[in-house]
């Protein structure tokens, strides 16, 4: 973890206790060759006398590089069988922790993977050197930094496998993962030794997966380090000069792996969360918006829709036994989400959907000679992740496309609100209204949501397994299926295995994790003050706002009356016509196109979505008039994805910034502002009033101006010399991240960068998390648990929430609900947005696909759930063996 102390490269090595087996010298000329264990692995055995013979080829090397490149070899077999060792006896206890037989996975294994990849990462370095070194473009200095480098990664995760050996020493007994929770992460990091965690994010970044998510996490760490420079930089300086900073240091972070660990690691530690969520916004810019349109699947509806804050009614699930007091509670009211920014705020989602279906909003009338299809029997309700503070459902549509073509169903994602803005429980809050709002409206939305489904990934599976807590709480319809990425089920700081893994992960750093947290779970008093006083100035606006006209979207309820005679008698009841209304008190006559809002004579909650108004992608236009007919078969054309376009006005104002910087340009720069026929056509003009000069007089006033003109002309190139010079200083130079957001110039020595930021881990957390099941589902009572419906984990083998996932399976298993987890390899924390970057990621994409058909397609019996272990597991058996059954084409490197 990344809390852990810090030291330098040396001092690590210092520090780390030398093997009893590791190789010696006889003389100062003479080495001995190593002699590894007898139970030494193969590829340890392969890299340890590849070090041997590099140090031996580079002992009578008497450069300074030679020299280093013998040391680092010496140093590096040490470590080599140290880490034999330690792997040894992590591998001797590993099994106990996994989810069952079939499924190996947890976060010793993961770890044991990782050094196994380090070793092969190490045998490809010293066989490029092999042959590089008698070439004659030999590059010695770069194969210095690599061997080193190597070493040093080795070195520090020695350290983290002693850590292993603390954890397993606390909970050997009970083969808990997180030990019962009773020791801290600062006890951990007390007993161990330092981690030098500059060696995981230079050179050997990504070292632990394949080559295209390799290189795709190299490009994300080089941009985030790049666009550090830009978000610390001063606030006087232009968008263009920010730019173009960005870009010059994006090139030097690529060129040189050392400084960009430095600044990725310093960014981990003293970064804010507002930080994290601008780098992660990068993904809602309006250029990343238009790609999923370019590159995806093609689908059909793509609508945004709002939903209104008003109060709902649902029937309560059906009991066993009733009596004549619970026949009048059978209705559920389902509260506005209020916490922290206050009730009345609409909920913004999106709609997906392949095919056009009967019913969906907004689709109008459709061609006579074409019916639509009828509506779906399932429904995907999906919750985007992004650590609770960052992304949206259009982040996430690249890969929901995919979905919504291979499900064949719609899928409603939910824009929940983000911390640390709208800390917990504001986004279960939202989310479960959402759902609610969806089993009410699933006519609207192309579906009878006769089985339902909900899918997240990362913070929106979390969210998912609340809203199922939180349905079985309330006494609301509980989903048929939940679909589960990466899922964090404990929001704690409770040290596990898998969660050291965030030392080295590109993606998800620790001290990006601890902010996320901190932002959801335990905003500071700063936040929740900001956030009553919007809520208090909310209520001020609308009691201020209760005499005035209002103005909303509504849908009015389907008539038999006949738009035109002219056209045809067929009529429909599912396509509606949207238009604007204005409340009571407002007259008539003087409102054109408007009408006036009629008393509700029906319960509030049978008009609930005639509130709903929604922003289409797909559909132009909205505002059509509907027939009353049951026929669903007129219809207009739609264009995929098309979007309005507006036009607006062109205004010129010659008092404007941009005209009077011109007029500063034109009086500085250029040298006389009258053109040669302009001097002639002024010239002939004046000769006619002017008396003749003399000769003398003439050549004068020549010379003169001529020595004035070469002066004039002289400054201002100085002046541009030095103005060029200062701009690409100001366009080049690096600023100092400061944990109190204050950026400063750098420093002359970058060692000192390292030195800024060696400090105690008890600052990350200082902080309280409260365990409410609806924030960590881990701590949801036994009760609840037990009504959890089929459940279906993906996780990752390097995935700092694997450990999560396998303890929360373990755990419905316990209690004998249908579960099932799939641990897939060579992927990491967040995959799903790199469908497009990445043929391994999309082929994860596809496994993630089988599962969701599984849980769409499964008929479950409620008369089952007191099924077996064994036949609760029955689809967990080899999860990457039946993972290559559901996608034929998924790539060797997810099953290796």
């Amino acid at each position: 973890m990344e809390a852990c102390k810090l030291t330098s490269e040396n001092d690590a090595n210092d520090k780390t206790e030398k093997p009893s087996c590791s190789t010696q010298t006889v003389a100062s000329d003479i080495l001995r060759v190593p002699s590894p264990p007898p139970e030494m692995r193969a590829k340890y055995r392969d890299l340890l006398m590849a070090c041997y013979e590099q140090a031996v080829f580079f002992k009578d090397d008497l450069t300074e590089k030679g020299q280093r490149l013998h040391a680092a070899n010496m140093a590096w077999q040490d470590f080599i069988i140290m880490a034999d060792n330690l792997v040894r006896q992590v591998q001797s206890f590993a099994s106990t922790y996994d989810f069952d037989e079939n499924t190996p996975g947890n976060g010793y294994r993961s770890f044991i993977s990782v050094v196994d990849s380090c070793i092969e990462y190490g045998l490809g370095i010293c066989k490029n050197l092999s042959v590089a070194r008698s070439t004659m473009f030999f590059r010695k200095k770069t194969y210095v930094k690599e061997v080193e480098a190597c070493s040093q990664l080795l070195s520090s995760l020695c350290t983290c496998l002693k850590y292993l050996l603390i954890l397993h020493e606390w909970s050997k007994d009970s083969a808990d993962l997180f030990a019962y929770g009773h020791h801290s992460a600062e006890e951990l990091f007390e007993m161990g030794d330092t981690i030098n965690q500059y060696c995981f994010y230079g050179r050997c970044m990504g070292f632990q997966y394949g080559d295209s998510i390799r290189g795709v996490l190299r490009f994300i760490s080089i941009s985030m380090a790049g666009f550090s420079e830009t978000f610390y930089a001063q606030d006087v300086d232009g968008p263009l000069l920010k730019t173009t900073r960005s870009v010059w240091t994006s090139g030097k972070y690529l060129l040189n792996p050392e400084l960009r660990s430095r600044r990725i690691v310093n960014l981990s530690q003293n970064a804010k969360i507002d930080f994290c969520k601008s780098f992660w916004f990068l993904a809602e810019s309006e250029l990343m918006h238009k790609i999923p349109s370019i590159v995806g699947s093609s689908i059909k509806v793509n609508q945004v829709i709002e939903i209104p804050a008003e109060t709902l009614q649902l029937p309560k699930t059906k009991r066993t036994e009733r009596t004549n007091d619970d026949i009048d509670n059978d209705i559920l009211d389902i509260p506005v989400p209020s916490s922290h920014l206050g009730p009345g705020l609409v909920i913004q989602s999106r709609l997906l959907s392949a095919r056009r279906r009967e019913g969906m909003m907004g689709l109008g009338t459709t061609r006579g000679w074409r019916k639509l299809p009828a509506r779906s029997p399932s429904i995907i309700f999906h919750c985007h992740g992004g650590g609770f503070v960052a992304q949206s459902s259009k982040s996430h549509e690249l890969y929901l496309r995919d979905w919504a073509v291979a499900l064949d169903c719609p899928i409603f994602s939910i824009d929940y609100s983000l911390a640390p803005e709208a800390p917990f429980p504001r986004a279960i809050e939202e989310v479960f209204y959402a759902y609610c709002w969806m089993l009410k409206n699933s006519s609207y939305l192309g579906t009878t949501a006769e089985r339902v489904v909900l899918a997240g990934d990362s913070a929106g599976a979390n969210l998912c397994i609340a809203l199922a807590l939180k349905c079985i709480q309330q006494g609301v319809r509980k989903p048929d299926g939940i679909f589960l990425a990466y899922c964090p089920t404990l929001i704690n700081f409770v040290p596990s295995p898998a969660r050291l893994l965030c030392l080295m992960d590109p993606l998800l750093p620790f001290g990006f994790m601890m902010r996320c947290l901190r932002a959801y779970a335990a905003p500071s008093p700063e936040i929740l003050t900001e956030n009553s006083k919007s809520e208090e100035f909310i209520k001020e606006i609308r009691k201020a706002s209760n005499d005035e006209p209002h103005y909303k979207l509504s849908l009015d309820k389907p008539n038999s009356k006949t738009i035109s005679e002219g056209t045809s008698s067929q009529k429909t009841s599912d396509n509606h016509k949207w238009e604007e209304i204005k409340k009571d008190k407002i007259d008539v006559t003087t409102q054109c196109g408007i009408e006036v809002a009629q008393e509700e004579s029906e319960d509030s909650s049978e008009n609930t979505f005639a509130s709903a108004s929604y922003l289409s992608q797909t559909v132009e236009r909205t505002d059509l008039p509907s027939t009353g007919d049951n026929d669903n078969s007129s219809c207009v054309s739609f264009e995929d994805d098309s979007v309005p376009i507006e036009h607006h006005p062109v205004t010129t104002n010659k008092n404007s910034e941009s005209q009077q910087y011109i007029d500063h340009f034109l009086d500085t720069y250029i040298v006389d502002t009258t053109t040669e026929e302009a001097k002639e056509d002024d010239g002939s003009k004046k000769l006619h009033g002017m008396p003749a000069k003399t000769l003398s007089e003439e050549n004068l006033l020549i010379d003169i101006s001529k020595d004035m003109l070469t002066l004039d002309i002289q400054a201002k190139l100085n002046n541009a010399v030095n103005s060029i010079s200062s701009t690409i200083d100001r366009y080049t130079q690096s600023y100092e991240i400061k944990r109190d957001g204050i950026s400063q110039k750098p420093l002359e020595d970058l060692r000192n960068m390292d030195a800024l930021i060696a400090r105690s881990p008890s600052a990350e957390f200082a902080f309280q998390i409260p365990k409410d099941p609806f924030l960590s589902p881990y701590y949801a009572p036994d009760e609840w648990l037990e009504q959890m419906p089929a459940t279906k984990i993906l996780t990752l083998e390097m995935d700092p929430c694997l450990d999560d996932c396998v303890m929360f399976a373990k755990k419905l298993k316990k209690l004998n609900r249908p579960v099932t987890l799939d641990i897939l390899k060579g992927l990491p924390h967040g995959f799903l947005n790199f469908t497009m970057l990445s043929n391994e990621a999309m082929e994860g994409s596809k496994i993630c696909i089988g599962l969701l058909k599984q849980l769409i397609n499964e008929e479950e019996n409620e008369n089952e759930d007191s099924t077996t272990n064994d036949q609760t597991t029955s689809t967990v058996n080899a999860p990457l063996e039946s993972a290559e059954q559901r996608a034929p084409s998924s790539d060797n490197s997810l099953k290796n």
